[in-house]
């Protein structure tokens, strides 16, 4: 009845003139609102459904029939969800994944989230009706919503560095406590008191952790933590400069003398702004981080101290994992933790030695 001569591949339907986009804009809803209603999925309020289903009326939409599942099967195909690709340890994370499935055949495809739990709730909605072997999740976002798609998932679902607290699920991970407390300890056995800490975003367990065991530690050493100490950021570059800046605004003895961070990346964005006002690393700011990538990825001032993981180990282990879960789906899940090892460079001072604060 209606010719179409646009077609939104993604959510397969095919209108005229307009975009599901264009529609979605001028009525003032998402696509994937779009996509719920064509479904016929119930998590759309009667009010919301209704303008919808005007306004495609309006635009005389025709959906295309889909074809079955079983016509979509991607046997040998697993999905890999991450927040974003700038983070290498992420990057390490797929690496690690596809060289050890590759071995065994199966192809990956790479879906991004950009860290929204949203998002990640489609994309394992798609993945459920493409039938893929498996997926792996980089970067999960725990609330009602994703418990609920990911419990009624009947594809096999590996975290990676991730879990769901009130669900029991293959993870592969690093102990991300210890990563926290270890490497505060370790500065506070150094001699270093007024320690600061650049956090990751607070919806992330990965980054809840490791700030958990950084609060920890400066407790067992009955250390102050004052509100400015703890600094939440990205997990980004631009994050570490901008603490980078706060810390140049500090009076010299009012400076903290060493920082603990959740990522390398941020270290870096931290120790360039350091360097660039005259502030040197680790003479007048001592510098330690989890997962120390940065300079594989990026130019970087110097190598820090870490106590990080091996994400091309840990994404080995959960393509294993997976390939475990396939042959033998009913066996009970199984949680991976790694251990933190230290890594010793040039970006920590031991204060005891330089009888300086």
């Amino acid at each position: 009845m209606y010719n179409s001569t646009t077609m939104d591949k993604e959510k397969g339907a095919e209108i005229m003139g307009k975009t599901l986009a264009d529609i979605a804009k001028e009525i003032g809803v998402s696509t994937a609102t779009i996509s719920r209603v064509l479904n016929g999925e119930d998590n759309v309020s009667a009010h919301t459904r209704e303008k919808v289903l005007s306004a495609l009326e309006k635009e005389n939409y025709q959906k295309r029939t889909r074809r079955s599942s079983v016509e979509f099967r991607n046997g040998e195909t697993v999905l890999i969800i991450a927040g974003q690709l700038q983070n290498p340890i992420t990057l390490g994370f797929i690496d690690g994944i596809r060289s050890r499935l590759y071995e065994e055949g199966l192809r990956c495809m790479i879906s991004l989230s950009d860290y929204d739990s949203a998002v990640e709730c489609d994309i394992l909605q798609y993945a459920a009706k493409n039938g893929f072997s498996g997926i792996f999740m980089l970067n999960a976002i725990e609330n009602r919503n994703l418990i609920r798609h990911v419990t009624r998932m009947k594809t096999p679902i590996i975290f990676v560095n991730r879990y769901l607290r009130s669900v029991d699920m293959d993870v592969v991970t690093v102990d991300n406590y210890r990563c926290g407390y270890l490497a505060t300890e370790y500065l506070i056995e150094r001699g270093h008191r007024r320690i600061a800490h650049i956090a990751g975003p607070s919806s992330s367990v990965t980054c809840q952790n490791r700030t958990q065991g950084y609060f920890d530690a400066m407790r067992a050493h009955n250390l102050p933590i004052e509100d400015h100490y703890v600094f939440y950021g990205d997990r980004r570059y631009r994050c570490g400069r901008d603490f980078g800046e706060i810390i140049c605004q500090m009076p010299a003895n009012k400076r903290f003398s060493a920082v603990f961070s959740t990522t390398g990346l941020m270290a870096a964005g931290m120790v360039d702004v350091l360097l660039r006002e005259g502030i040197q690393v680790p003479n007048d700011v001592s510098v330690i981080c989890n997962d120390d990538y940065s300079r594989d990825y990026m130019p970087c001032p110097m190598d820090f101290t870490t106590f990080e993981q091996d994400p091309i180990l840990m994404g080995k282990t959960a393509a294993s994992l997976l390939l475990d879960r396939i042959a033998f789906p009913e066996q009970a899940a199984k949680r991976m933790v790694f251990p933190p090892t230290l890594t010793e460079h040039n970006s920590v001072i031991s204060l005891h030695r330089a009888d300086k604060k």
